[in-house]
């Protein structure tokens, strides 16, 4: 093999290795473009006709390429008031009229808020399906209902501002329900209060011979006893009624539940209507008088709210229920937030009674005394009386 021949099979040899690093180039190049459809069609270029791509619905051939946007879409289904996250959505490209008005277009402005409405596998999110507090997709699209925990039920309860922490609570708030009762003792068959009262006959009869007539003549006597008390045999030997010096005093019991959620604080008061723009004032003509502002009075005092929405278990709030129509007296305590995560700690609380006082503190009843110290203070009711009414003095000059 001559010169010749070793030159022109090595210019050959390079003109092949050219080639295939220009075509390894040119499909670098078209594998970085972005195929904006499913016929692998960059934006603005011409369909031809008869190509063997796959037509896009909405385009006839021949047509420059649309651009393609991304929209936010749903891979499963969700049920209202659940929070999204990255497992449940996905980007995908639409033509511009497929995409509907307040569409999400970024992952990451869905991402953490709340569902307003159930939202279906492969529906496309809007901004008017998501919310970023479930507070308010509770007040103003579902009512309180949306805000009641799974498992527990709401019912009103009275509150003034001793028994709600200083009208301190807000929706949102958990809260512990104390409960004192008072227990009184009753009769058993009457099932009314004791003590009982007693009523007495007296009759006296007396003899015909006392009376000076051919029979016997008998009165008779109600006496009536409230409270009964009792009768003892004083040391003198006669006989004494006792009876108490005042009303029967109830025993007081007061009692805890833990853990109830405020779903909201007063009457619940739907959403107001939408507003529409505030129209644009016409312009004020020169050397015009403008006409006074009409006297508007001042905001009113908001009054204070006297109903609390709260969530409990149903047998809880039957409880509660029972307490509100005893008259039980019912105080909340507010429960406190740690390193932002609510205390829900259950405690084992001792219902509180006049034994426990006695047990808890050591305390011991003191034993009777015959003397006491206390200061003897008499008290006198004086009569103010009016002064006797002078008569005016006779006028100058009178009678003269």
């Amino acid at each position: 093999m001559n010169r010749r021949t070793f030159a022109i099979l090595i210019f050959i040899v390079a003109l092949l290795i050219l080639g295939l690093l220009g075509v390894l180039y040119i499909m670098d190049l078209n594998s970085a473009q972005p195929v904006a459809g499913p016929a692998g069609i960059p934006p603005g270029a011409e369909i031809p006709p008869g190509s063997e791509t796959t037509p896009i619905p909405g385009i006839p051939p021949g047509q420059l390429m649309p651009e393609l946007f991304d929209v936010v879409v749903s891979l499963q289904t969700v049920p209202r008031g659940y929070r999204l996250t990255e497992n449940e959505l996905i980007l995908e490209k639409r033509l511009p009229e497929d995409i509907p008005t307040n569409v999400i277009t970024n992952l990451s402005d869905a991402v953490g808020l709340y569902a307003r409405k159930d939202i279906y596998q492969g529906e496309t999110l809007t901004y008017d399906a998501l919310v970023q507090d479930p507070t308010i997709l509770g007040q103003n699209e579902y009512g309180p209902s949306s805000l009641i925990p799974p498992g527990f039920v709401a019912a009103a309860v009275p509150m003034n501002r001793l028994s709600s922490v200083a009208y301190g609570l807000d929706a949102g708030d958990f809260v512990d329900i104390m409960l004192s009762f008072v227990f009184y003792q009753i009769d058993e068959q009457f099932q009314t209060y004791l003590q009982n009262a007693a009523v007495f006959f007296l009759e006296d009869v007396q003899q015909a011979a006392e009376a000076g007539e051919g029979e016997n003549l008998s009165t008779q006597e109600v006496v009536v006893i409230a409270p009964y008390g009792r009768f003892e045999t004083l040391p003198t030997g006669d006989l004494a009624h006792i009876a108490p010096s005042e009303p029967q005093r109830p025993v007081q019991v007061s009692m805890i539940l833990q853990n109830a959620k405020v779903i909201q604080v007063g009457e619940w008061v739907p959403p107001a209507a939408v507003q529409g723009p505030t129209p644009t004032p016409s312009p004020v003509p020169p050397n015009t008088t403008p006409e006074p502002t009409p006297f508007q009075p001042g905001p009113t005092a908001t009054p204070q709210p006297k109903v609390l929405l709260l969530a409990l278990s149903p047998q809880q709030q039957l409880f509660l229920k029972y307490a509100v129509e005893s008259n039980a007296v019912i105080t909340f305590a507010l429960r406190g937030v740690k390193n932002g995560v609510q205390d829900s700690q259950l405690y084992a609380v001792q219902n509180v009674d006049i034994n426990y006082l006695l047990q808890r503190f050591n305390i011991v009843p003191p034993p009777n005394f015959n003397y006491s110290v206390d200061t003897v203070i008499n008290e006198r009711a004086i009569t103010p009386t009016v002064p006797p009414a002078q008569s005016a003095p006779a006028e100058e000059g009178a009678g003269s």
